[in-house]
């Protein structure tokens, strides 16, 4: 539930395109940012590449290069993740703001952000529960019945949260949301072959099942499985 984007996320390559560019205007609001180089880093399998770098200078920065195939993708400066984006071959604009970080100009990093405020909403209502419980208890609320109020409360963010990663992920089987929001959703965890991961592996799409960062996660995850039945 609260794996992100701390170190995380990029998966390498879905779907295939001819040789092109990818093109990347970025804006800022923080001044503290400027002089800062910002990288571009993608993954294929358990490694992390570095595609392409730049400095901000007075709020603004760009990148553009050739691609030849559709990414997930994740905006770092020095080691600290900033935030995920899908690279295609079109012109996409990043906003690093102070109330919003953002990716738009394509429907697909659309779609990812739309995940990702919906994911984030649901994380602030998970931190929300120990200042709930705080109330409970001074409303004179005895332990058995917080224990009934937040445990279904704790319930149904979890079953909303899983109804999200299943509807992008199998609602994306043909394109690199799939991977990008299933790799979200596993990063931080021991891979584990769970009712969920089972139900996902089996509608998906010979494309996911082929990523390599998918099999990476579900070769580990029935290795793990196989040591914890001995």
């Amino acid at each position: 539930m609260k794996s992100f984007l701390y170190t995380v996320l990029a998966a390498g390559a879905l779907t295939a395109c001819s040789t092109t560019k990818y093109q990347i205007e970025g804006h800022t609001t923080l001044t503290n940012l400027d002089g800062k180089k910002i990288y571009v880093k993608t993954v294929h399998g358990e490694e992390l590449n570095n595609l392409d770098s730049c400095e901000i200078v007075h709020g603004k920065f760009a990148m553009e290069g050739a691609l030849d195939t559709i990414h997930m993708a994740v905006l770092f400066m020095d080691d600290q993740s900033l935030m995920p984006l899908v690279l295609e071959p079109a012109p996409m604009v990043i906003n690093l703001a102070d109330t919003a970080w953002r990716v738009t100009g394509t429907e697909m990093n659309d779609k990812l952000y739309d995940f990702l405020t919906e994911k984030t909403r649901l994380e602030n209502e998970l931190q929300e529960l120990p200042r709930r419980e705080n109330k409970l208890i001074l409303d004179g609320k005895d332990e058995y019945e917080i224990q009934q109020i937040l445990g279904g409360e704790l319930n149904r963010i979890q079953q909303t949260y899983d109804k999200l990663v299943m509807k992008y992920v199998t609602g994306n089987f043909d394109n690199m949301l799939s991977v990008g929001v299933f790799m979200m959703h596993t990063m931080g965890q021991p891979p584990l072959m769970t009712p969920q991961i089972e139900d996902i592996m089996s509608k998906a799409s010979l494309l996911f099942k082929n990523d390599p960062y998918i099999k990476w996660y579900i070769d580990a995850a029935e290795s793990n499985m196989r040591n914890i039945g001995r």
